[in-house]
């Protein structure tokens, strides 16, 4: 009895450290990446500088990282996951599309927005895409391609 009860001790124990560890869970940005910096232009507010990660996985899974991004004018810029995208290429780019929820470097949704969506077309030198938040498009973002 005395073996089972020290097992079952060591069994808890056990798992209380690798439970209270919180792993990261930003998304890997897999497949063919493409780096974009340039402006958002948004629609009732100041144009903003920020990057684009783009990230082509060969099944046509996109996964979009988008840095320093402005939920609004007044807010500080966050870091954006949009994770499950698809993107289809043509004669020497892609059209990409994203519909769906946001999520932070930490894994959680980001959750002041209720929809959003992203849809474009980008190649190996630019990417210009729009982006709805709550169904109105909220700013036009145009890039060129960052070599690093």
């Amino acid at each position: 009895m005395k073996k089972f009860f020290i097992f079952a001790i060591a069994l808890v124990a056990g798992a209380l450290a690798f439970t209270s560890c919180e792993k990261n869970q930003e998304p890997e940005l897999i497949g063919k990446v493409y780096h974009y910096r340039g402006v958002s232009d948004v629609w009732d507010g100041t144009p903003y500088e920020h990057d684009v990660y783009i990230a082509l996985a060969d099944n046509h899974n996109l996964t979009i990282k988008l840095v320093n991004i402005k939920p609004s004018d007044d807010a500080a810029p966050v870091t954006l996951y949009l994770c499950n995208g698809r993107w289809e290429g043509e004669d020497g780019g892609y059209h990409i599309h994203y519909d769906g929820t946001p999520q932070l470097p930490n894994g959680k949704p980001f959750s002041q927005w209720e929809s959003f969506d992203i849809d474009g077309w980008c190649d190996e030198a630019a990417c210009d895409f729009d982006y709805h938040i709550n169904g109105s498009t909220m700013a036009i973002f145009s890039g060129e391609i960052v070599n690093d």
